[in-house]
């Protein structure tokens, strides 16, 4: 039975939009120039579908081509403000400062496999710190006889889930505190520690996505980055697009 045009007519938005959202055609690769857009907006609009949410799949698609053909390079720079203990036995004697830190990654990621690709370059910072103080305001504050180190990562690998592995070592100074707030000094010696931290690497399909508002994840007013929190760090994942 023929198909009357009226009919034909309503159905050629939505075949495009089909075709738009399947991401392999070239009509869906095309760049529009505004006149087209607005022919194609129009003839979605008389389809009875809605124009933005026709043309939003299609920006998803384009975004999620910038990420396929293997793995993406990541820039992820993690920046430390918070007030830890600054010594290496708390139970015997505690203190804590102002510190911040940064630390600096560059690794490939696979995005199919979720998983890490080679050897990544690790960039360690020096700590800074200043306002030792007793957790008791009115106590004389503590006294460091060397350099603080808040974090320096000595290896990264693949870790479960989709994260990074690191290992971590922080180097306590000998650090004299007093006892019973304002008498003699006695000394805690210093220590170097290492612990296990999972770092979570987000993936760059998260652009095109509505994050909660309680979401650990937010994207960088230029759409360039993610920015994770957690735990006193701000990282800055920043991936580079394969095809552009």
């Amino acid at each position: 039975m023929k198909t009357p045009r009226s009919i034909r007519s309503a159905s050629l938005p939505v075949l495009l939009a089909s075709l738009l959202l399947a991401g392999g055609t070239a009509v869906a690769q095309t760049q529009m120039t505004p006149e087209q857009e607005k022919v194609y907006r129009d003839m979605i609009a008389a389809s009875g579908a809605n124009p933005d949410d026709v043309m939003g799949a299609k920006k998803q698609v384009d975004d999620s081509r910038k990420w396929t053909g293997g793995p993406i390079d990541y820039h992820a720079v993690g920046v430390y403000s918070g007030k830890p203990q600054i010594t290496s036995d708390p139970g015997k004697g505690s203190g804590v400062a102002d510190v911040t830190d940064q630390v600096i990654l560059n690794f490939k990621w696979d995005l199919a496999a979720s998983g890490l690709v080679g050897t990544p370059k690790i960039q360690n910072s020096k700590s800074a710190l200043k306002n030792p103080r007793d957790l008791e305001p009115k106590c004389l504050p503590p006294v460091l006889k060397g350099e603080y180190e808040h974090a320096d990562v000595l290896s990264v690998k693949y870790g479960l889930g989709g994260t990074l592995e690191l290992d971590v070592r922080t180097t306590y100074p000998l650090v004299e505190v007093v006892q019973f707030c304002t008498g003699a000094r006695k000394p805690i010696p210093g220590a170097a520690k290492t612990r296990r931290a999972e770092l979570v690497v987000p993936s760059p399909v998260t652009f095109g996505m509505k994050l909660p508002a309680s979401s650990k994840v937010t994207v960088s007013p230029d759409r360039k980055s993610l920015i994770y929190r957690d735990a006193g760090w701000t990282w800055t994942f920043t991936p580079k697009p394969r095809n552009v």
